[in-house]
Formats: C-alpha cells, sequence, structure tokens
C-alpha cells in the first residue's frame, strides 16, 4: 500500500485542497493551520481516498503513519472524517480491528458550500462523544473509588489547578 506522502507530498496537497476549496474562506484559512502530515491526509481524504495506518492489509487506497492520530488531529479541528471498522489478522496471528478513514462525499459536498455549518455539527458531535467518554470513566471510578473517593480526587485536582471552571464550563 502507497503511503499519502507518496502521493500527497505538501506542496501538492496544498495545491489541491486550494483547488478544491476555492474562495472558500473558512476551509482555506483552516488549510493553512493544518501541520504537514494533516494537510497531506486531509487531500488524499477530499480526494476520495480510504486511509489506514502503515503496516496493516485491510482494503484501503493509502497508509499513513499512526492515522488514528492524524484523524483525531482532523476531527479536533471540526471536520467530518467518518471512521469505518476493519477485522484483519496481526502480524503474529491474532485477529484485530483496524480503523480505515474517509471523507464521505455528501459531507464533501456540504463541507465546500456550507462549512461553517458542517463544522459546527463536527464540534457538536465531538463534544457529545466527549461528554460520553467522560460519563463512562466517571462510572468506571465510581465502581472503583466510590463517591468519597472521586470528592478527594476532585479536591486534589482543584489544589493542583488553582480554582475549578465557571459552573458549566469545561477544565481547560
Amino acid at each position: 500500500m502507497q503511503k499519502v506522502t507518496d502521493l500527497y507530498p505538501p506542496e501538492i496537497a496544498a495545491h489541491k485542497l486550494q483547488n478544491h476549496f476555492s474562495g472558500n474562506t473558512v476551509m482555506l484559512e483552516l488549510i493553512q493551520k493544518l501541520n504537514k502530515t494533516s494537510l497531506c491526509t486531509f487531500a488524499a481524504l477530499c480526494d476520495g481516498n480510504v486511509v489506514t495506518t502503515s503496516g496493516y492489509n485491510i482494503m484501503a487506497d493509502l497508509c499513513v503513519n499512526r492515522a488514528s492520530a492524524v484523524a483525531h488531529s482532523l476531527k479536533q479541528k471540526y471536520l467530518p472524517i467518518t471512521t469505518r471498522t476493519v477485522s484483519t489478522k496481526a502480524d503474529v496471528g491474532g485477529a484485530v480491528k483496524q480503523a480505515a478513514f474517509f471523507i464521505d462525499e455528501n459531507d464533501l459536498e456540504r463541507l465546500k458550500s456550507e462549512p461553517e455549518k458542517v463544522m459546527k455539527e463536527c464540534e457538536r458531535n465531538l463534544n457529545r462523544q466527549k461528554q460520553t467518554n467522560a460519563q463512562k470513566e466517571m462510572s468506571r471510578l465510581y465502581k472503583d473509588f466510590g463517591e468519597d473517593g472521586i470528592l478527594a480526587l476532585l479536591s486534589n485536582v482543584r489544589g493542583t489547578n488553582g480554582t475549578p471552571p465557571p459552573s458549566g464550563q469545561p477544565a481547560s
């Protein structure tokens, strides 16, 4: 499988993305802020490619080192990256799940025509996922430490970070 950067070196990736989003100032400004790996991967995804992590033999067009981290970085910029999980065999013989990443054609078209709206939806989805993950972690902590243990942990956090965030605001 070919590496993303073999087909999409940074200069070519930037040019392709500028063509994809010509006249779209929101996206053009975002593209300027992407690091090289994210830039190259985003260009490949916008061209309809499926990307996965190097070293796996699943149906994907291109590979990149630590594809999950790159996809996470793009999602943190509120881009509509979709994940598909594929079962495969590990090099050592066991069955594993591997992620492949792509951008849905409809999402790409909407990103071109109404980027603010799409990015706002992605932000809401990301925040919802963070809340779900936090709730799961809180349930685990409650089971492990109980209510008093969690309150002690919170007290320790408050002591190391200064003051707690304003009510309803996430901690930074």
